[in-house]
């Protein structure tokens, strides 16, 4: 009698073993996959993520749910995805801010991106445009500069934060040029240009798709793209290089991250789903009129943007410290 109970048990748990055994063995993925955005909705990166995780969301069979976890600059959903399950159903579309600047910026940062994380390559970068207001009087960069250095201290800053990408390279722009403005901070890039276009501020720096909706708009001067060559959209903004700022290098760029320990296949799942989603004409199409440039097939994947963070984090902790800025988490 007392085999005969222990019988149903024995093979409920039979069951039950085969049952996770088959789990185990699922190809991956078998379930649909956790895409964080740290930043709030409707930014570059967010409208960058979700052009791209589309494409690579029916490659997978599988939907790729974009998550937006915003705070501290990037890196508290940066943070979120570095101490998630290294089991492939969670990654993060990190950038320039969160897996370099941040090293500087935060003392506290509860994560190293060199260590805590597996790349998955480079989607995207877009340059950074100064941008003046109109009645500032600077009809370029050479008569821009001439207002900085008489009227430096006086000048307001505009940016989407402090240790954002608009604010940090700005640090890196008005330390090239030689003055200090007043920073004002916004929550969030489309606030600022507003501000802006106002007349409330006096300039800013801001990445190339958040001034394409004002290229018309007659209350902003765009004075120098910090790019190779002259943008499609603005061909009569000269570059930096030609403005006379050669040292005013910066770039906003875009990258996908899983956590550390993920497996190589699985890593290699995600690199090849990306490279085929840059290479789809429509994919190009909708990313370029948002304002970003797509790496070339030789900068893609994890080795070139490991190299690409280990030479950014050194370049951002001089700029950082240069300009003494710390900030909490």
């Amino acid at each position: 009698m007392r085999l005969q109970r222990i019988r149903p048990f024995v093979a409920a748990a039979a069951v039950l073993t085969m049952l996770n055994a088959a789990q185990a063995e699922a190809p991956f993925p078998s379930r649909p996959i956790t895409l964080v955005v740290p930043f709030a909705a409707g930014g570059p990166n967010d409208v960058m993520s979700r052009i791209v995780s589309e494409h690579m969301s029916r490659q997978f069979g599988q939907p790729i749910i974009v998550e937006n976890v915003a705070g501290a600059g990037g890196t508290t959903g940066s943070t979120r995805v570095a101490k998630s399950a290294p089991d492939g159903y969670t990654l993060v579309s990190g950038h320039v801010g969160t897996h370099a600047a941040s090293v500087a910026l935060y003392p506290n940062l509860r994560y190293d991106p060199l260590v805590d994380f597996t790349p998955i390559g480079l989607v995207a970068e877009t340059p950074i445009l100064v941008v003046a207001r109109q009645d500032l009087g600077a009809d370029s960069m050479a008569s821009f500069i001439a207002i900085a250095k008489a009227r430096g201290p006086d000048l307001t800053l505009a940016h989407a934060g402090v240790g954002s990408i608009s604010h940090i390279s700005c640090l890196l722009f008005t330390g090239v040029v030689g003055f200090k403005p007043v920073g004002v901070p916004y929550r969030g890039s489309a606030l600022a240009m507003t501000d802006l276009i106002a007349g409330r501020s006096d300039f800013s720096c801001a990445l190339l798709g958040d001034v394409l909706p004002f290229l018309a708009d007659s209350h902003l001067r765009f004075l120098a793209v910090s790019a190779p060559a002259r943008v499609p959209q603005l061909p009569d903004t000269p570059t930096a290089t030609e403005a006379g700022l050669a040292r005013f290098v910066a770039s906003s760029w875009f990258a996908f991250y899983l956590p550390k320990g993920v497996p190589d296949a699985i890593r290699d799942r995600f690199t090849d789903a990306l490279r085929a989603a840059l290479d789809d004409d429509g994919v190009r199409r909708r990313l370029e009129q948002a304002g970003l440039i797509l790496p070339p097939p030789d900068r893609r994947g994890p080795a070139p943007l490991r190299q690409r963070m280990t030479e950014e984090i050194a370049r951002w902790q001089d700029i950082v410290k240069t300009a003494q800025i710390r900030l909490d988490q």
